[in-house]
């Protein structure tokens, strides 16, 4: 975007304390880890035709001088050896932006009206007011903090990140989808939130707005409005889920993560605890809304190689039409094999942490490593995932 030729007067605010996109990479030959991380000036011509220089570490590094390259921001870029320009290797390591610095760079790009306020973890720009910024930063501190607990108690030890998570929050639905549109295009212009995998941010608006009743005037006005609302705070717990394990060594960005994981995952934590303010005692609770739409899914005759098929590509996920069942399922597998194979699934996470970027496996190799992780015998696991759905309850946990 085009910036404003005056810089906005800067005001950080500081607390006391996907839609996941799959912006694929161009896939690179040959492709080879660097083992430092050094800081080098990255020139190349961007998707606007003009050359751009990024302060960037090389992520990787292709047998034909393609690069996968991570800026200061945290954003992600690969570029092919006909786009690339120059590198120049400065004198230092590479580091992310400061939390002061990344709000500024945030501001700067998103100009006039937009503020910033500071949590322990994560960096908020956002024009929709000081109230809804603290009550956005508070539900991410807890989540993270429920998140990084919830799977030590299962023996998978995460990290927490180690530099400040950058996040958008727009003040209504219009400015949201025009920000989206242009971000990320016009797939995820009709949601409430999204998690870009290139730039590492979530996106997301005020839900209070349109809402009825006054505009909110403190964080407790806020959550007292969102309480009507428990699916849209769902979306953003689950884009904000996202965003937490590609930076707390869960995921690892552009490497082969299945969908069904990585989207089955957010939607385990996506029962948000609206009434505590400090813990989160929801993680894992039955998810009403994907419980049903898996139940419709079985009333409807689900094919005997369904579980194949969401386990080995990503092909139910494209098709409108499969899809809402695709994302159920994920949610009603992920919660039965934490739930019944826990060691399994914990030493399943820990191989897909540890695949290299770009290396893009077959549909074939997908379900290769899921037998290996969980048994050969899927008809079998394909009974217990049934049985495990078969006796939660209507109503309640």
């Amino acid at each position: 975007m085009v910036h404003p030729p005056n810089r906005p007067t800067r005001r950080v605010l500081r607390s006391p304390a996907c839609v996941l996109l799959s912006l694929a990479a161009v896939l690179l030959p040959a492709v080879s880890a660097v083992a430092d991380d050094p800081l080098e000036d990255v020139t190349f011509v961007g998707n606007d035709g003009t050359d751009q220089t990024w302060p960037a570490r090389v992520l990787v590094q292709a047998a034909d001088g393609g690069l996968l390259i991570e800026d200061r921001l945290g954003r992600i870029e690969a570029v092919t050896p006909q786009r690339l320009r120059e590198r120049t290797r400065r004198d230092e390591a590479f580091s992310y932006l400061d939390a002061d610095e990344l709000g500024q760079a945030l501001q700067d790009e998103l100009g006039v009206g937009f503020e910033v306020y500071q949590t322990p973890h994560y960096v908020i720009c956002t024009n929709a007011g000081e109230a809804y910024a603290r009550w956005t930063g508070s539900l991410l501190e807890r989540l993270l903090r429920a998140f990084l607990l919830h799977w030590e108690r299962f023996g998978l030890e995460l990290t927490m990140p180690d530099h400040p998570l950058p996040v958008i929050v727009l003040s209504n639905a219009e400015d949201f989808a025009q920000f989206a549109t242009r971000d990320a295009g016009p797939a995820v212009a009709a949601t409430k939130g999204y998690y870009s995998l290139a730039t590492n941010r979530i996106v997301l608006y005020d839900l209070t707005v349109g809402a009825g009743g006054r505009a909110p005037r403190s964080a407790d006005d806020v959550a007292r409005q969102v309480a009507t609302s428990g699916f849209s705070v769902a979306t953003v717990v689950h884009e904000a889920t996202h965003q937490i394990a590609f930076n707390s060594g869960m995921h690892t960005r552009y490497a082969d993560n299945p969908m069904w994981l990585t989207e089955g995952m957010a939607m385990y934590f996506e029962t948000p605890d609206l009434k505590s303010r400090t813990g989160w005692r929801t993680a894992g609770q039955v998810n009403r809304a994907r419980l049903g739409r898996f139940r419709e899914y079985l009333a409807a005759g689900r094919p005997p190689d369904s579980l194949i098929r969401l386990v080995s590509s990503e092909e139910r996920f494209r098709d409108p039409q499969s899809a809402p069942f695709a994302y159920a399922e994920s949610w009603a597998l992920t919660h039965y094999l934490i739930r019944r194979h826990r060691k399994e699934f914990v030493a399943y996470l820990q191989h897909l942490a540890a695949k290299p970027r770009l290396n893009w496996n077959t549909p074939q190799k997908r379900l290769a490593e899921f037998r290996e992780a969980f048994g050969d015998d899927l008809e079998l696991l394909d009974r217990g995932l049934l049985q495990h759905v078969a006796r939660m309850p209507r109503t309640g946990r």
